[in-house]
């Protein structure tokens, strides 16, 4: 059975005392005073207030009566009603003849804080629920049928195909700190498609179709401070969102190393800067495997080039012997060079690095080299 619990009983006595010059008590269904504008009520058995559970109707104490009734004081009590139900007893101590006058305003007042309290909890466990389904859905956790389920029993709407965004804040606390008071607005925003991470970002899905780029900038604005932002692969299933919060993971922390190796500029703070992962796709792939010494091993030619490429021409022929797939004629043409030329600036480029431009699998090791430090 539903019983009014402490902290609202304590709500109905701090929001009515102002307004009711007399001492206010509210008991619960045991009819025990829970809370009391007289602290040295709380706590102790309230019979009168045991009367008006019984009987489900208000009951007023005169001066005789408290011979009959331990713990009441002359005054009135009255129920405190929600969907049908007393869940609890408010009362006014005073003259009766003075008091049950205010009885009908203490009453409308007290079950005017309980529905309030209530559609707030249940607010907030839909949130939560919204907020479970859609970190199920990043961590790829629901198959197709189980999504399609989910989404429904909880009036999500998620259009296919998709994409998924991740915005890390400049100041994570800030973040934390602001959660409830952002998630009305990120609700209508972004549909209820979010949801808070550990680190203080924040994860959302959107329609691939729509525009994406205004609705980060909304979502920017909202959260109030500067931010950095991965954009995922786009998904044409429920279950593969997962693979799309993966690549906007990847895409954000390769802008977060992108924003650390800028001159080493220390007074450099993250901006609104998105990186999508489509735009980024080999050198975040690469990147997110290529640590340590392997890191090294894959770019120590490439390195080696860059010491001694001044003017950047071995490296554009580099990338346009790439580009034109090998093609020597191709290449020399769109450099608008000889292909003598052409010929002696790899032979340079195989002097420098030890790369034999001739082999595919050394040359794409140098051109794995640009893509990571370019």
């Amino acid at each position: 059975m539903m019983e009014i619990e402490d902290i609202i009983a304590e709500k109905i006595i701090a929001r009515t005392k102002g307004l009711i010059p007399y001492d206010i008590n509210v008991m619960n269904k045991q009819g025990i005073v829970v809370a009391s504008t007289d602290a040295s009520r709380v706590g102790r058995e309230h019979q009168g207030a045991r009367w008006v559970i019984e009987h489900q109707e208000s009951v007023t104490v005169d001066l005789a009566d408290t011979r009959f009734l331990a713990g009441a004081k002359p005054g009135v009590n009255l129920p405190i009603e929600y969907q049908g139900n007393c869940i609890g007893v408010v009362g006014i101590t005073g003259d009766p003849d003075r008091v049950c006058e205010l009885g009908a305003l203490l009453k409308m007042t007290a079950e005017l804080l309980v529905e309030q309290s209530r559609e707030k909890d249940a607010a907030l466990q839909l949130r939560i629920e919204k907020e479970n389904c859609i970190k199920q859905l990043l961590q790829g956790q629901l198959d197709e049928t189980e999504a399609c389920a989910q989404l429904k029993k909880l009036q999500l709407s998620l259009r296919l195909p998709a994409l998924c965004v991740t915005m890390k804040p400049a100041y994570p606390p800030r973040m934390m700190q602001q959660k409830l008071d952002l998630t009305p607005a990120l609700e209508l925003a972004l549909n209820g498609l979010f949801c808070f991470n550990s680190d203080a970002s924040l994860s959302f899905i959107l329609d691939a179709n729509a525009n994406v780029t205004a609705k980060i900038a909304e979502t920017g604005r909202l959260l109030g401070q500067p931010f950095k932002t991965g954009i995922g692969a786009t998904v044409t299933a429920y279950s593969t969102l997962a693979l799309s919060q993966a690549t906007a993971s990847a895409a954000l922390q390769f802008g977060l190393v992108e924003l650390d190796s800028v001159s080493g500029d220390a007074s450099a703070t993250l901006d609104s800067n998105s990186y999508y992962y489509d735009s980024h796709k080999e050198k975040i792939i690469i990147s997110s495997i290529a640590k340590g010494w392997h890191l090294s091993e894959l770019t120590k030619e490439y390195r080696a080039l860059c010491a001694q490429d001044a003017n950047g021409a071995l490296r554009l022929t580099l990338q346009t012997l790439m580009s034109s797939s090998i093609d020597m004629s191709s290449c020399a043409q769109q450099l608008n060079i000889h292909r003598n030329t052409l010929r002696n600036r790899l032979e340079k480029i195989q002097d420098i690095t030890g790369v034999d431009y001739k082999k595919l699998d050394q040359l794409f090791r140098l051109y794995l080299g640009k893509i990571i430090l370019d």
